[in-house]
């Protein structure tokens, strides 16, 4: 420990008569590349189950400019701890087509993902049970989960929907090109905000999952070309993927900072474990998730 550091707030005391605290050194996050994995097929979305090791990834598989047609090639593939368990954990059969997987979450203990203008569901641990949940989409890219429904945004349509276990769907203001959703429950405020990022606005979104306001623009859109995910870490700071721009970026808590955390080809819907601190990231163009450590460093 520095010297005068430690010896600051009794010096302060000495001369003022009151102890003057130090401001925490302040810190930003870091990506640390660790792994590529390949073999995949135009993958869209990570999604990792966290404190299990266990991560899903959908494949759109389809040619250049095919990507929402309905062809009955997509699949989902499983990773367990950084590794190609599955290739095709979950894959297109007759009666149980996959056209080109998406987004996805975990709620109740089965995985819903998009699947061009559907929302499908089946059972995580073994992929049994696909079922349509709802469909007639414009385009449905992204899933997220407030632990009591899915919500799903369509991206032509600029809706965000809110689908229960049955079905039911209601839509709440989204805005133009919304793609990339995600919750985050805020300990400081004790309530849970939900994000999303807009493609046409290369826009980042508080959204108001009841419906009564308008989403909140957070000011960013200068520093980006077309976002496609979104993700928050456990102290707020929120992460999301350029897609076009080429990098996965960080905005500070306060939303006053953006810096970038990793330079990368084509990252589509990024994916963190939380527990673990690591993100993935699928580069849709490439064929590739890599796998990142994040950690902290002092502002410089």
């Amino acid at each position: 420990m520095n010297l005068r550091s430690f010896l600051f707030p009794f010096l302060a005391l000495g001369m003022t008569g009151a102890v003057v605290s130090a401001q925490p050194e302040a810190r930003q996050w870091t990506a640390e590349r660790k792994t590529v994995l390949d073999q995949f097929w135009v993958p869209e979305c990570v999604l990792p189950v966290p404190g299990t090791g266990t991560i899903f990834v959908s494949n759109v598989a389809a040619d250049k400019d095919q990507y929402w047609t309905d062809d009955g090639k997509g699949y989902i593939s499983l990773l367990a701890k950084d590794k190609v368990k599955k290739l095709r954990w979950l894959r297109s059969e007759p009666g149980a087509i996959l056209n080109g997987p998406k987004g996805m979450c975990l709620l109740d203990d089965k995985l819903y993902f998009t699947d061009n203008t559907r929302l499908l569901r089946c059972n995580a641990k073994d992929g049994s049970g696909l079922e349509v949940v709802a469909e007639g989409f414009g385009k449905a890219n992204d899933l997220a989960t407030d632990g009591d429904a899915v919500w799903v945004s369509d991206c032509t349509a600029g809706k965000i929907w809110r689908i229960d276990a049955n079905g039911k769907a209601r839509a709440i203001p989204a805005m133009p090109g919304v793609n990339g959703l995600t919750f985050f429950y805020d300990n400081e405020l004790q309530i849970t905000r939900m994000y999303a990022v807009s493609w046409d606005l290369h826009e980042v979104y508080e959204v108001y999952p009841v419906g009564e306001r308008v989403p909140r623009p957070l000011g960013v859109a200068d520093h980006f070309t077309n976002l496609d995910g979104i993700e928050v870490l456990p102290d707020g700071t929120i992460v999301v993927s350029d897609f076009v721009g080429n990098k996965v970026s960080a905005i500070t808590p306060d939303e006053k900072t953006v810096y970038t955390l990793a330079q990368i080809d084509s990252p589509a819907d990024i994916g963190i474990d939380r527990s673990s601190l690591t993100l993935y990231v699928p580069q849709f163009y490439l064929d590739k998730v890599v796998i990142f450590r994040l950690g902290r460093q002092p502002v410089r």
